[in-house]
């Protein structure tokens, strides 16, 4: 179970590399930027279909989801100096907790049952 949320965590960290280069593609070299996109997007997509394996695929598409968010907002603010409203704070919070929620209320099977 562990090798799939690694799986899980390597899907997140691709797609946030491939999005967050999505801002460059003003610069002369776009099909440089968004062939790394596409490629990144691609390896998640991989991870992904490896981690839902052993994860719910509900459970794993939203946290796939929120963290990679958060972790592109995150991104935006502190490199690409972008501000947010109070009300997008608490969004991404709510969010968050939501997602706790979710993985707290999986339903997960005893593996020492025969």
């Amino acid at each position: 179970m562990l090798k799939a949320w690694i799986f899980l965590l390597l899907a997140i960290v691709c797609e946030v590399f491939g999005v967050s280069v999505m801002n460059y593609t003003g610069e002369d070299d776009k099909i440089m930027i968004y062939g790394f996109m596409f490629l990144m997007i691609g390896i998640a997509y991989y991870f992904m279909s490896l981690a839902i394996r052993k994860i719910n695929v509900g459970t794993a598409y939203a946290i796939w989801e929120i963290v990679g968010l958060s972790l592109i907002t995150i991104i935006a603010v502190f490199i690409f100096d972008t501000s947010l409203k109070i009300q997008e704070y608490i969004g991404l919070a709510l969010a968050l907790l939501g997602i706790i929620l979710v993985n707290l209320g999986e339903y997960h099977e005893d593996s020492t049952k025969a």
